[in-house]
């Protein structure tokens, strides 16, 4: 049995605190003895209080391992040859790491994607490890009694075993995503533009950089607040409700990029923004659609598993398909002018339910299940 490391993590978005916590249970299943470090730690002290020979060292606490991984690691750490052994995975620092995403959406899909490659053919390559994080990876834990340095640039120097067939998804940063997506959505000649749930605000910068124009924004994490400050005119911090109510200028586009599915009264929170929006002004939503395929084929599983970002967010309150969203909008007096889906997302749970509807001769929308969610914009009539 080896130990978990885990650092020390704490975020004041539930987000980030339920990806930290479904990591460590993904991987301590089975008993697997959970203990936490301090990512400045030097490896050898934290390996000084470890009894146990071998250990699984995370890095990175926003990971989603297979169920067998932890089991699969060990295994190979004693026939592989190599210091430590890690997985490949889908935004890697180290290029043998580096692995095409597979067809999945959801969490009950990656896992049977990673089912696929541990019954695949092994395929083991050794490598020296650079300075690169590899974010997860099993070794002896007498390999770190004498490492100074933090437990993220422990594998410098050795030889590693990156594992082919064992797969983790690495989320990224649900904060600092470029969108490029709503960027093409905006119009060159949009002046005063609010994005709400700004992020870090790639978005405004990359609008300030391609039209003369003011972008304000409006962030819930004070360290992406504090980024999103360097890049464009003015950020509020706080909770977007109370925000908007005491915003005093108007705009000319409003952009909310898969925001609104995390308030509990969409209803009254769009209705509120059209008094700080120009009329004639317009709201740009990037909203998730529940009815795609992936997810109804979950549910016929019995599953609805809740993770970082995506589909099944942890963080969403309220859950819309095309029709609820041409509703809301209804509800609080905005025009819609569009609703375009998104473009398809090949998924090795969804794709065979369409198949099976059709061969049933059973009617469905095949927009609305192969839709990953939907762009949507209105006006503001006044």
């Amino acid at each position: 049995m080896p130990t978990l490391l885990l650092p020390y993590f704490d975020h004041p978005a539930i987000e980030e605190r339920f990806a930290a916590w479904q990591t460590r249970e993904l991987l301590s299943a089975g008993g697997v003895p959970v203990r936490y470090y301090d990512p400045a730690d030097a490896a050898r002290e934290v390996a000084g209080q470890v009894e146990d020979e071998v250990v699984i060292v995370v890095t990175d606490p926003l990971l989603l391992p297979s169920p067998h991984l932890v089991t699969r690691l060990v295994k190979l750490l004693e026939t592989a040859g190599a210091d430590a052994v890690v997985p490949i995975l889908n935004e890697p620092v180290h290029p043998g790491q580096l692995h095409a995403p597979p067809s999945y959406v959801t969490l009950r899909e990656l896992h049977l994607v990673a089912a696929e490659l541990e019954a695949a053919a092994p395929c083991i390559e050794h490598v020296v490890w650079d300075d690169s994080n590899p974010f997860l990876f099993a070794c002896d834990t007498v390999l770190l009694d004498d490492i100074r340095l933090p437990m993220e640039r422990a594998l410098r120097g050795h030889k590693v075993a990156i594992s082919h067939n064992d797969y983790v998804h690495r989320w990224a940063s649900m904060r600092g995503q470029v969108r490029s997506d709503l960027l093409s959505r905006v119009p060159l000649d949009a002046k005063s533009i609010l994005e709400f749930g700004c992020g870090e605000a790639p978005l405004g910068a990359a609008l300030k950089q391609r039209q003369p124009c003011r972008v304000v924004g409006i962030e819930l994490d004070q360290h992406a607040a504090a980024v999103a400050r360097k890049r464009i005119d003015d950020v509020y911090c706080g909770d977007v409700r109370e925000i908007v109510r005491i915003i005093k200028d108007s705009f000319d586009w409003i952009i909310g990029g898969d925001i609104v599915e995390h308030l509990d009264d969409p209803w009254s929170f769009l209705h509120d923004l059209r008094r700080i929006t120009a009329k004639g002004g317009h709201l740009l939503l990037s909203l998730p659609n529940i009815a795609n395929a992936a997810v109804i084929s979950d549910l016929l599983a019995g599953r609805f598993d809740y993770v970082y970002m995506g589909l099944t967010c942890v963080g969403h309150l309220r859950f819309f398909t095309r029709h609820s969203i041409t509703e809301m909008l209804s509800i609080a007096r905005w025009t819609t002018e569009s609703i375009e889906p998104q473009e398809t997302i090949p998924s090795i749970g969804g794709d065979p339910l369409v198949q099976a509807l059709e061969a049933a001769g059973l009617p469905f929308s095949r927009d609305d299940l192969f839709a990953p969610g939907y762009y949507v914009i209105a006006r503001n009539d006044g």
